[in-house]
């Protein structure tokens, strides 16, 4: 009976250091990293920043997770296609400024719902998503692209986002 216990503990040890061996050395690794930071500097152009906002929503910001490109029926999400026109009008009916508008629907998205939409956006400067300020500036004015007049640039807007991420901060935000 022992003779039997002890041939079965070094099989057992045998296989999960043989499967081990395979799965170090023969199996392909994959190793996860953060997304890279995207640096925004003084004197970018604003074509350059909305180029740079586009090559974030559709990656390290995931906003197409929610947001479909085109508008379409049972979608979770505002359209990213028009989506410039829907926040310029909903800014004119807040009587609010566009910059501070889009600014507050990136850092408090729930300060103000789309009709037809649920409240589900998280902060996206805060984690998992984490962008930087330039990075949300690039964000906003890519959305803005999208059927407004861009008037959001690198670093005039930064105040502005400031303002924003402040006004976030002191309801308590999520």
């Amino acid at each position: 009976m022992k003779g039997g216990i002890l041939k079965l503990l070094i099989v057992v040890v045998g296989l999960n250091i043989f499967f081990a061996y395979i799965g170090l050395y023969f199996l392909p690794q994959s190793e996860s990293r953060p997304p890279k930071e995207t640096k925004i500097e003084k004197g970018i152009t604003q074509e350059d920043l909305i180029a740079v906002g586009e090559q974030i929503v559709f990656s390290k910001g995931q906003c197409m997770v929610c947001h479909p490109v085109k508008v379409e029926v049972g979608m979770r999400a505002p359209a990213i296609s028009t989506i410039g026109a829907e926040m310029e009008k909903s800014a004119k009916e807040r009587n609010m400024k566009m910059e501070n508008y889009v600014f507050e629907a990136l850092v408090d998205p729930s300060a103000y719902i789309q009709k037809g939409f649920e409240n589900m956006m998280p902060s996206i400067h805060k984690p998992p998503t984490s962008l930087t300020d330039g990075e949300l500036i690039a964000v906003a004015a890519y959305l803005q692209s999208k059927g407004a007049k861009v008037t959001i640039s690198y670093p005039e807007s930064v105040p502005i986002l400031k303002e924003e991420i402040d006004k976030e901060a002191k309801k308590g935000g999520k």
